[in-house]
């Protein structure tokens, strides 16, 4: 194995017991991982059958009605309450962005377009995010006098496999009429924002990461965390623009809090359950699954794809690496306690991010294997 590949990964600091330790765990939580989705604690949307008509011809109605001349939250009250949808707390009315702007489209099909082709952006964007990173990396083990492949195809063997990956997760964005889901754009939104930062453009990343946010607001712990990053890191230009841009957003999300208590009637009705579950790990699996291809597979799949995914990530010791890493961390964390089994859609937030982090699944297990018997590779690299 090159150095060349080596060094990419954070494994390299463990000790040969710790790396064994942890090559044997790997299996170990990819097997408890799969019992989940055969125990009671599974849960999935996939199999339930719901009351109501679904989010998405909610959203649809909503557009035409905008499309048709009516305001956002005259649209939003007519429909929520029509089809019965619980009204009582302000979380269950969405934030007018983007179905108020598919709705003043010339054509609501245009909605779909603009969102297919933030989703074709985000596939070049993330190929060249780390196929930059992987030339860097080679130039530095060259530079350090070590061996490298610097053979184009076999830096650019990643990044294509990556964009392979992301295909799964972003396919849905193309299909039917799913581009009504809020839920989307803030995904794809937040997986552009962040290979901004993989190419050098921190201001379109704080942009693309503030439109995400204002689509869904469920992108406020992306944001906070890019901002904490900001101050960690000094960049005070990014951190004001992170400032002002959150401060415009709790102002804009304040004036919805108040337009829609307008609306709340006294009788509204609530969820039956609050959104506090403690899923765990079948929640957690569940959000993961929210990959067209995945969602074709039995779940124990998405189990052992979670696995690969969390372990490249935590061996992706590169500041890119590191972003998307923490950003899936936060999520499944907070995924873990917060959420109902109809939520699992809110997989669609970290799903291209998970892609990433399964094409450095085996960069992470040779360094793992090479962390924990050194004595046996480096009479390989020897003999060779």
């Amino acid at each position: 194995m090159s150095d060349s590949k080596r060094h990419i990964t954070g494994y390299a600091r463990l000790t040969p017991p710790l790396a064994r330790m942890v090559l044997g765990a790997i299996p170990l939580v990819a097997l408890l991982g799969a019992i989940v989705t055969f125990s009671p604690l599974r849960s999935s949307n996939l199999d339930l059958s719901r009351t109501e008509a679904g989010d998405i011809p909610l959203y649809k109605a909503e557009a035409e009605r905008i499309h048709n001349g009516q305001g956002y939250y005259e649209a939003a009250a007519a429909e929520l309450t029509g089809r019965g949808y619980p009204t009582r707390s302000v979380f269950n009315w969405r934030m007018p962005l983007p179905i108020w702007l598919i709705g003043k489209m010339p054509a609501l099909a245009l909605g779909k377009a603009l969102l297919a082709g933030l989703a074709i952006t985000l596939m070049l964007l993330a190929f060249e995010a780390t196929a930059r990173e992987e030339e860097c990396l080679c130039r530095r083990s060259a530079d350090a006098g070590r061996s490298a492949n610097t053979d184009r195809g076999f830096i650019m063997a990643r990044p294509a496999a990556c964009v392979l990956l992301l295909t799964g997760p972003l396919l849905p964005m193309f299909l039917d009429d799913l581009f009504y889901l809020p839920v989307l754009w803030s995904g794809v939104l937040i997986a552009l924002s962040i290979c901004a930062y993989g190419i050098s453009r921190p201001g379109l990343a704080v942009a693309l990461g503030l439109a995400a946010l204002f689509c869904r607001e469920l992108a406020l712990p992306y944001c906070v965390l890019c901002a904490a990053t900001a101050w960690r890191d000094r960049r005070r230009g990014e951190l004001a623009a992170w400032f002002v841009g959150l401060a415009a957003w709790f102002a804009f999300f304040g004036l919805h809090w108040w337009l829609v208590n307008g609306l709340i009637s006294p009788d509204a009705r609530a969820h039956s359950h609050g959104w506090i579950q403690f899923g765990g790990a079948g929640f957690v699996i569940s959000i993961a699954q929210m990959s067209a291809y995945l969602l074709l597979a039995p779940q124990w799949v998405t189990a052992l794809f979670l696995t690969a995914a969390l372990v490249g990530l935590a061996g992706w010791n590169t500041p890119l690496g590191m972003r998307v890493g923490l950003t899936v961390c936060l999520y499944l964390a907070a995924f873990a306690a917060v959420g109902q089994s109809f939520n699992q859609y809110w997989g669609a937030l970290i799903a291209p991010l998970l892609c990433f982090g399964v094409v450095r699944f085996p960069a992470s297990i040779r360094e793992l294997l090479h962390a924990a018997y050194p004595a046996s590779f480096h009479a390989t690299q020897t003999t060779a």
